[in-house]
């Protein structure tokens, strides 16, 4: 359990709105690293870009880049 309570959709700040709706359309629900930063919807959104400017980065090819994630999120667990 995180020390820091996530967020359900009904409680979300309407500025973190848009968040949870691209996370649900991505992955087809809330991670709850989201659901977590969404106390703090600015820090949530540049959280999100930092993520993405590494994904666009270009210095791992994509194919290994999602075999990573997968393999990562089987070693802690995760179902990917």
């Amino acid at each position: 359990m995180p020390r820091i309570p996530p967020l359900e959709r009904s409680s979300v700040p309407p500025e973190a709105q848009a968040l949870f709706d691209q996370e649900t359309e991505i992955f087809g629900q809330l991670l709850n690293s989201t659901r977590i930063a969404a106390h703090r919807p600015e820090i949530a959104r540049a959280a999100k870009r930092l993520g993405q400017a590494v994904a666009d980065g270009g210095l791992i090819p994509e194919q290994l880049r999602l075999l990573m994630n997968v393999k990562i999120a089987s070693l802690v667990g995760c179902p990917f």
